[in-house]
């Protein structure tokens, strides 16, 4: 009685939201999220390619994709799989997912086809960062960043339901991300020591969105790179990139070692380096005893150079984003150490 609705109006909705969750290119599955999308005029090409922005494909060159995707924020037509894709299309997105016996819906997004193509290439870019060799994806989809925020090694592997549509809301919106983004991925920082690509990528592209308000924006932007910046001297980035170096050097020094410093400060060091590296630059003078002149000499310079742009002595605790810019000055240090080893 609060919402009436006619039996024609009723079959049509509900025929057409099964016709598209069953049909392949026009639904797909997010945690427990289901993402329904269709163009206005009905032409399926733009729910193909909506698609592949996604999730890719093992048979489309992703390079296509993007290049495709660079047009269609610019305001260009292009041609998709024999269709031509009009970026002022409108077009619509919805987000459902299960709540008891009925559907609760999460989002439900409507624009033009290239307002959301433009957002999603913001994303992209904003989650751009070295990466390892091994590495060959070129960009991360939202599954992907999802998995960062979860124990792989768990049984349920799956991410929160509340993220998921949550983070695919903020990208195709162009709002800021999630909080909950931050939180998680931290969390799996902590509880294993490990910055992955796709981490680092996470809390580059969050600080660059969600940060934009902060007063030490422009420093934080000094760090925010795709690779090393060896010009800033904000400090907790030094702080990161110091980790790392000392890190590599008690490596050097102890060829085979099963735990590192990583292993046993990382998350203090991250957190309250003012109590942590003075006890690792003592253990660092140790190491370099261990080292032929060479090496000695590789280390100390590095060292120094990195010493030599800190303004003030180490800070007593770092703030939520300071941990991050922390985390990514380790993060570039290490991927710059392993590409010159590749190199060599």
């Amino acid at each position: 009685m609060n919402a009436p609705v006619s039996e024609k109006a009723a079959f049509a909705y509900s025929a057409a939201l099964n016709y598209m969750i069953s049909t392949r290119g026009h639904s797909l599955r997010l945690s427990n999220t289901t993402i329904v999308f269709w163009a206005e005029n009905g032409n399926d090409g733009y729910a193909s390619y909506f698609t592949m922005l996604f999730g890719g494909s093992a048979t489309i060159d992703e390079s296509d994709i993007y290049e495709g995707m660079k047009n269609l924020a610019a305001g260009r037509t292009i041609s998709w799989q024999e269709a031509e894709l009009d970026p002022d299309e409108h077009f619509y997105i919805l987000g459902l997912s299960p709540s008891s016996a009925r559907l609760s819906v999460r989002f439900f997004l409507h624009d033009t086809f290239g307002a959301f193509v433009k957002n999603m290439q913001e994303h992209h870019a904003r989650l751009e960062i070295i990466r390892p060799s091994y590495d060959t994806r070129p960009s991360l989809s939202f599954r992907q960043l999802l998995d960062e925020t979860v124990n792989q090694k768990s049984r349920d592997k799956e991410p929160s339901p509340l993220l998921s549509g949550a983070l695919v809301r903020s990208v195709l919106m162009g709002l800021p991300y999630p909080a909950l983004l931050l939180d998680q991925t931290e969390m799996r920082i902590r509880a294993e020591q490990r910055i992955t690509r796709g981490r680092a990528a996470i809390v580059k592209a969050f600080l660059l969105k969600n940060a934009s308000l902060s007063s030490n924006y422009n420093q934080y932007k000094e760090a925010l790179t795709v690779e090393l910046n060896e010009n800033t001297n904000y400090q907790p980035y030094l702080l990161g990139r110091l980790f790392a170096v000392l890190e590599g050097l008690q490596q050097a020094a102890n060829p085979g070692i099963n735990a590192t410093i990583r292993d046993r400060f990382f998350n203090s060091a991250c957190a309250t380096p003012g109590i942590v590296f003075p006890q690792l630059i003592k253990l660092a003078q140790a190491h370099l005893k261990k080292l032929d002149g060479g090496l000695s000499v590789y280390y100390n310079k590095q060292l120094g150079d990195i010493l030599s742009r800190f303004e003030e002595d180490y800070p007593a605790r770092l703030s939520l984003y300071d941990q991050g810019i922390f985390q990514l000055g380790y993060y570039h240090q290490v991927q710059t150490r392993y590409a010159k080893k590749e190199e060599k």
